[in-house]
């Protein structure tokens, strides 16, 4: 006869008992086990294709210089003697080879050299189509202000010292802000990157309620920041960095991605990294991302603006092919964004209306992009940077100083 342990018996009707009187807690307890594993299981995002993007429907591209290899040296036309023609209607506009353009001195003007087109005539100063034509104010004066203005300090500050007016320091900053655009666009093309890390941050502007967002794309291995955006966290301003940072990029160039946790970044990244196939019995085109983009994810998740916890996903391409991708960079193989978060810090250090809890907020959303246009033109030319220094036997000094620039071989020097 078997013998039954009374003990255990009870003790199981005991817990159906209480399961039967508390299913309502269970099913809720089940229901938030469910939410949870929804939210941390690898999801399956739809890439998307270039008609997706509102930048390449417009045909948004980058201005193509005017080639110049056909002309013939103006010294075998007149005269030996000659510098570049702003002309735009001149032959020699733009010419800056010594051996073909057809400029020479014209004497000075208040100490400021001028300069005669000998093809089309045209006279002009040595200012020209720089941000201090027309400026009567010291030269030293306006490089004082600026300079200061890419080391973080106010306006205000510097209104108070200089004497000068607020509407006269913003518009010295709106006009290197421009000049700053425009050498950006002509010298980041074709560039060859490894890799790219992205990420956005947040500020303000006193005109507007709402809040903006100043995009970056960031090498973590030069240094360099090729694109930046200012808008909203939408999808659109997500392919509006995107789009811009494939147009400066070499036609065969697609590096490893690795971003936060926004969505966004995914479909702007398989929307401009691919090419279009016909499958076979298709009557269309289908967008294929491409096997050589690999694209991970740093994703925060945060209770009350504090990180709880970490965790990292591929969303497209091998996990060990990106890891090989940042050895070969000399990299450890994480999936992180510490490089773009480090020059947030350096954005808000260096540009007075994104630091934090401030009254320097930009009057509007161009004039902060143009602060950041010549925050990120001094930052890559005429500043340098610890990390990439070089050490240099038989120097006076141990390292040699490098900017981003300079690991971009876009120049050899600081300017």
């Amino acid at each position: 006869m078997p013998v039954f342990n009374l003990s255990l018996l009870l003790n199981v009707v005991l817990l159906l008992c209480i399961l039967f009187f508390q299913r309502r807690t269970l099913q809720q307890w089940l229901k938030q086990l469910w939410i949870t594993w929804q939210q941390h299981r690898p999801r399956r995002w739809k890439p998307q294709s270039p008609h997706d993007c509102p930048h390449c429907q417009a045909g948004l591209k980058l201005h193509v210089l005017r080639s110049k290899t056909n002309l013939r040296p103006y010294s075998e036309r007149k005269s030996r003697r000659g510098f570049a023609c702003p002309n735009p209607h001149c032959t020699y506009c733009g010419v800056t080879d010594d051996q073909l353009h057809a400029l020479v001195g014209y004497g000075s003007h208040n100490d400021i050299q001028r300069f005669k087109c000998q093809a089309c005539a045209k006279v002009f100063t040595s200012r020209v189509n720089t941000p201090l034509y027309y400026l009567k104010t010291d030269p030293k004066q306006v490089e004082f202000v600026l300079w200061f203005l890419a080391e973080g300090v106010d306006v205000s500050v510097l209104v108070r010292f200089t004497g000068h007016a607020d509407a006269t320091l913003a518009r010295w900053l709106e006009r290197m802000g421009s000049h700053s655009q425009g050498w950006h666009n002509l010298l980041f093309r074709n560039l060859i990157l490894t890799l790219v890390q992205m990420d956005e941050l947040y500020t303000r502007i006193r005109t507007t309620a709402s809040a903006a967002w100043l995009w970056l794309a960031f090498d973590p291995v030069s240094k360099a920041i090729p694109s930046l955006h200012i808008g909203g966290r939408t999808k659109d301003d997500a392919f509006a960095l995107v789009h811009d940072f494939q147009l400066r990029l070499s036609p065969d160039c697609i590096p490893a991605a690795t971003t936060d946790g926004l969505r966004s970044y995914f479909y702007a990244l398989t929307a401009h990294f691919g090419s279009w196939f016909r499958p076979p019995k298709a009557r269309t085109d289908h967008w294929q991302p491409s096997a050589d983009l690999h694209y991970g994810q740093f994703v925060k998740r945060k209770n009350k603006r504090h990180v709880t916890f970490t965790h990292t996903r591929m969303l497209w391409g091998k996990r060990h092919a990106l890891f090989a991708r940042l050895r070969e960079a000399g990299l450890r193989p994480l999936i992180q964004t510490a490089f773009v978060e480090r020059v947030n810090l350096t954005f808000r250090q260096s540009v007075a209306a994104l630091s934090r809890r401030t009254w320097a907020y930009a009057p509007t959303e161009r004039h902060l992009l143009l602060h950041c246009e010549w925050f990120r033109l001094y930052y890559h030319f005429a500043r340098d940077h610890e990390s990439l220094a070089l050490e240099g036997p038989g120097l006076k000094r141990r390292f040699r100083s490098h900017s981003p620039a300079m690991a971009l071989d876009l120049t050899d020097h600081l300017w």
